[in-house]
């Protein structure tokens, strides 16, 4: 016939058996390819966020094919920080803001950070500055971390105490008693009550002394607290010596204001004396134990967590001084240290004595909200499509190799290469054997 170019072949297998074990294998192999392009092309990768830099995807195919199970780590970006760049701890009690990125790890001046403990992290500085003409305490706090590979940076974090209606406390627990949210974590509330405990035991005995002295006595108290290299004790520290002792503040800079803006601490002269060393020693040790809570530093000597410590930790009362006279028991004890001895009853009148004693869930971690590629599933028909094409290409090769090879042996014997209906029927005369040939 014209235009055609086929011719029937027959090719005889001898093994009638293999047959039905063929086409059942082939069914069994196109179930298993389903099933196996269902997890190789049947999903898609989408882009979520998470809080978690280690969370995983767990997958059914999993159990089957652990290769492809992800690490920990390895579905999310690094979050990268630059100088000025603000976060919190996932304590939320204050926000710190980079100062100095000490050991940069993302080109030359940032740091990449993915959700690794706190656990080099300590309070190196705190700044104070108090106004008794304003009713405010300012402070400052720098920390530094030094673990050089992982979060290698300094930050500070800065916050006002005052009783003045009109300045916004910054302190994130006051916020949140402000906003009377129902869950409420006791630690930022119970270090916002701390710290202004301590600042009015510093403004009750300067305004004492302001009276007494008739307006001679500073109304302006500029310190700054330093801790030296032995009393850096972050987490990976606490249970050693460092986190039982009391923590030593110097103040190398202190300067001191009073209403006719007479200063002291230049010229030899101290900016903090017997009136006021003593609360300013508490405010500095409060403000201390705050920010190390915040930073998931669990030690024996912070009393905000262990009231124990009070006694080795805070100073109960404050010494005598002419114009702080024995007859002022106000600016003679601290409210701080009565307050927190017996919290029951400082507290009475609150819910924060249901949340006590406070308790400390380990090292900080930056609070941050991650990039993460995870899979899902792809939709009916584009899961169809992409399952059948890869189905269809990998089964086809495969029956193509074992059609191949069953050619290949039913060719080993000469009683299987025999032609029927040949076009070569006119030449067959030319053959001495005209049934079979060899090849």
């Amino acid at each position: 016939m014209p235009f055609h170019i086929e011719y029937p072949v027959t090719r005889t297998i001898r093994w009638r058996w293999l047959g039905p074990i063929s086409f059942l294998g082939a069914f069994i192999a196109i179930v298993l390819l389903t099933v196996l392009n269902v997890a190789l092309v049947g999903y898609e990768t989408v882009n979520v966020f998470s809080d978690d830099f280690m969370t995983t995807q767990p997958q059914w195919y999993h159990k089957f094919m652990p290769y492809r199970k992800p690490k920990p780590g390895s579905l999310c970006d690094a979050h990268l920080f630059n100088v000025g760049d603000r976060f919190t701890t996932n304590y939320t009690i204050f926000e710190w803001v980079v100062q100095s990125v000490n050991a940069p790890n993302a080109a030359k001046s940032g740091v990449s950070y993915g959700g690794s403990p706190l656990n080099d992290c300590d309070v190196t500085k705190i700044y104070m500055n108090g106004d008794l003409t304003r009713y405010t305490v300012q402070f400052s706090v720098v920390m530094a971390c030094r673990d050089r590979e992982k979060f290698g940076v300094t930050a500070t974090t800065s916050f006002t105490i005052s009783i003045l209606p009109g300045i916004l406390p910054e302190i994130f627990g006051t916020s949140r008693v402000v906003d009377g949210g129902d869950a409420i974590d006791p630690r930022p509330w119970a270090i916002s009550e701390l710290i202004r405990f301590a600042a009015t035991d510093l403004g009750n005995r300067a305004k004492t002394a302001l009276v007494v002295s008739n307006g001679a006595t500073p109304v302006v108290f500029s310190v700054t607290g330093s801790f030296d290299d032995n009393s850096f004790c972050p987490a990976s520290k606490s249970s050693s010596n460092c986190g039982t002792q009391r923590p030593i503040i110097s103040f190398p800079e202190a300067v001191s204001i009073t209403l006719n803006g007479t200063t002291s601490g230049d010229d030899n002269t101290p900016g903090i004396d017997s009136l006021t060393e003593a609360p300013v020693l508490n405010i500095m040790q409060t403000v201390y134990a705050a920010a190390r809570i915040d930073l998931g530093i669990d030690s024996l000597n912070n009393f905000i967590l262990h009231n124990q410590s009070l006694p080795l930790i805070l100073n109960k009362t404050f010494p005598a001084t002419p114009f702080t006279p024995a007859s002022q028991q106000q600016a003679l004890t601290s409210e701080l240290y009565a307050n927190w001895e017996n919290p029951a009853i400082a507290f009475q009148d609150t819910n924060l004595t249901s949340y006590l004693p406070l308790t400390s869930t380990g090292p900080a971690e930056v609070q941050l909200v991650y990039l993460c590629r995870f899979q899902r599933r792809k939709s009916v028909g584009s899961l169809i499509i992409s399952v059948l094409v890869a189905v269809l290409s990998m089964f086809s090769s495969g029956w193509g190799a074992y059609m191949l090879l069953l050619t290949t042996m039913a060719k080993r014997t000469p009683d299987s290469n025999s032609c029927e209906g040949h076009l070569a029927e006119p030449y067959r005369h030319l053959q001495q054997t005209p049934e079979k040939f060899v090849e």
